[in-house]
């Protein structure tokens, strides 16, 4: 057993739900721009060299206010992010987690398990 919290654990995988609902009438993530969103952050996290993976998820329970991030492990949420705000989480994660730019022949550390 190790004596290392999860909870001190950078994370390792963006979550973005990507869930469209088949009634117009109920909102949902991709109903406000959370595939475009999606599209943005692999960019900036790839040109960053940030060391953290993106997956496309369905419903987290946040329809109204979507689109909804999660980091994972860990939890935080990020709802409905204005485009300041995807800078500001950006700039955060390259601090959280790290980035490879500065080594190119090193793996992503989120590759490298535990």
């Amino acid at each position: 057993m190790s004596d290392t919290d999860a909870s001190d654990m950078p994370p390792r995988v963006l979550m973005i739900c990507i869930n469209r609902r088949f009634r117009m009438d109920e909102p949902s993530c991709a109903a406000r721009g959370s595939e475009q969103l999606a599209d943005q952050l692999e960019a900036e996290i790839r040109a960053r060299g940030i060391n953290l993976s993106v997956e496309r998820s369905v419903c987290m329970g946040h329809c109204r206010t979507g689109p909804t991030i999660r980091l994972a492990p860990g939890g935080k949420f990020y709802h409905g992010p204005s485009a300041e705000e995807v800078v500001v989480m950006l700039d955060e994660l390259e601090v959280l987690c790290g980035t490879t730019i500065d080594d190119t022949n090193a793996p992503p550390l989120h590759l490298l398990g535990s």
